[in-house]
C-alpha cells in the first residue's frame, strides 16, 4: 500500500509540477495527526519514509523499565514483550503504528491534508510567477465562462476576468485567445489568483507600447488617455525627440498600428492628440474631431475654459451622449464648455488657433 502510495506521488509530482517534498511533508503530517490518537498524546513520534524501497514506518520509542513512571516514554517489560519477545530493561524499542491504521491513513486522513499542501505550493508557484508581471499584458485560451466572467487557461494557473473588468463589445466564446492586462495576483484565495482588465486605460497604454516600439523605447511618451470603453480612447503623446512625429509614431504607415490596437479593442475608436504646454493648443487638439476657432482661458487657477466651435462642428465637439467633450476634459484636465458664438471677453485671455 505505501509503495503504491509512494509511486502515485513521484507521478502526481511530475504531472503538476511540484517537488515531492511536498507530498512528503503532506504524509508525514498526515500520520502525525493519526498517531496522535494512537499513541499517547505526549508521546514522541516518528516517521520515516522510504522513498526508494517504498516503505512508510509510523512509531514511537520507549524505554523498557521495571516501574513505569513515564507513560509517555516509558513501558514495562512484560507490555515490551509484545512489541518485542527479545526485549529487556534498559532496552529502547520501537512501538510501530499498525499497517492496517497506516493504510486507512493515507486512504482518508492523508488525502484531505495532501491536497490542502499541494493546493497551496500551486498557489505559491502561480504568485511567484506572475506577481513580477503585475502592470502587464498576457494571453491566454477561454477555459470557461463563469457568471459571465471570463475563466483564462495560462501555462500555470487560471486568470479571472470579471464582467465589469470586461470592454462593452468584449464577447468572448470557449477556445478563444484573449489578451488582458495584469491588475493584480493574489497570495491564495479558492478561485483564480490572477486578476485581468481588458476595461483599465492601462490595457490600452500597454497595447500601445507592444505595437509601438518608440513608446516602449521611450522615444514617444504618453502624457494622458482618457476612454469609455467600447465607444472611445483618446491618447495625448509627445516626444523627446524633435525628428520624431509622436503622432505618426502611433497611427503608423497607413494606419496600420492604430488599426491594430482598435482591432483588438473590438472597434473601439482612437484619437490620438498631440500633446502641448499651451493650454489652448491641447484642448483644441483633444477636441477633435471638431474644428476649434479658439480657446479662451476662463479662470486659470480652477481649469475652466471655453472652446468655440464651427457651428458644423458643435455636435461632433459634443460627441454622441456627450462622449467627445467629456473625454476631451478627462484627458486635458481642463473643464472645458463650448459654444459656437463668437463673442469677444473682455476679462478672459483670448487666442486665435
Amino acid at each position: 500500500m505505501a509503495e503504491e502510495l509512494l509511486r502515485s506521488i513521484k507521478e502526481m509530482s511530475k504531472e503538476r509540477g511540484i517537488s515531492p517534498d511536498i507530498f512528503y511533508s503532506a504524509i508525514e503530517e498526515a500520520l502525525l495527526t493519526v498517531a496522535d490518537k494512537y499513541f499517547n498524546h505526549e508521546t514522541d513520534v516518528h516517521v520515516e519514509i522510504d522513498k526508494d524501497k517504498g516503505k512508510i514506518e509510523v512509531y514511537s520509542t520507549k524505554l523498557v523499565v521495571k516501574d513505569v513512571e513515564d507513560i509517555a516514554a516509558e513501558i514495562s517489560w512484560k507490555q515490551a514483550l509484545k512489541y518485542d519477545s527479545k526485549a529487556k530493561e534498559g532496552d529502547e524499542i520501537k512501538i510501530y503504528l499498525p499497517g492496517e491504521t497506516l493504510g486507512r491513513v493515507a486512504a482518508q486522513a492523508a488525502r484531505q491534508i495532501i491536497m490542502q499542501k499541494v493546493l497551496k505550493a500551486e498557489q505559491q508557484k502561480i504568485y511567484d510567477k506572475y506577481l513580477p508581471l503585475t502592470g502587464t499584458l498576457l494571453s491566454g485560451e477561454v477555459g470557461r465562462i463563469e457568471k459571465n466572467n471570463v475563466i483564462v487557461n495560462l501555462d500555470v494557473g487560471e486568470a479571472i476576468l470579471p464582467q465589469k473588468e470586461l470592454s462593452p463589445k468584449d464577447s468572448f466564446k470557449r477556445g478563444e485567445i484573449v489578451r488582458f492586462y495584469i491588475k493584480r495576483v493574489f497570495p491564495e484565495g479558492k478561485g483564480p489568483l490572477i486578476l485581468g482588465s481588458r476595461y483599465m486605460n492601462d490595457f490600452v497604454v500597454e497595447l500601445i507600447k507592444m505595437e509601438v516600439p518608440e513608446v516602449s523605447e521611450g522615444i514617444v511618451k504618453i502624457f494622458s488617455v482618457s476612454r469609455e470603453p467600447g465607444i472611445k480612447t483618446k491618447v495625448a503623446v509627445f516626444s523627446v525627440e524633435k525628428t520624431v512625429d509622436p503622432v505618426g509614431a502611433i497611427v503608423g504607415m497607413n494606419g496600420n498600428r492604430v488599426l491594430s490596437i482598435t482591432k483588438e479593442l473590438r472597434g473601439e475608436r482612437i484619437d490620438v492628440i498631440a500633446y502641448s504646454d499651451s493650454p489652448e493648443r491641447f484642448i483644441a487638439s483633444a477636441l477633435t474631431p471638431a474644428e476649434v476657432v479658439k480657446v479662451t482661458i476662463v479662470d486659470q487657477g480652477q481649469y475652466k475654459a471655453e472652446a468655440t466651435v464651427t457651428d458644423d462642428s458643435l455636435s461632433a465637439a459634443i460627441g454622441k451622449r456627450g462622449i467627445n467633450i467629456k473625454l476631451a476634459s478627462k484627458l486635458t484636465k481642463w473643464n472645458i464648455q463650448l459654444t459656437n458664438r463668437m463673442e469677444k471677453r473682455s476679462e478672459a485671455t483670448q487666442k486665435k488657433l
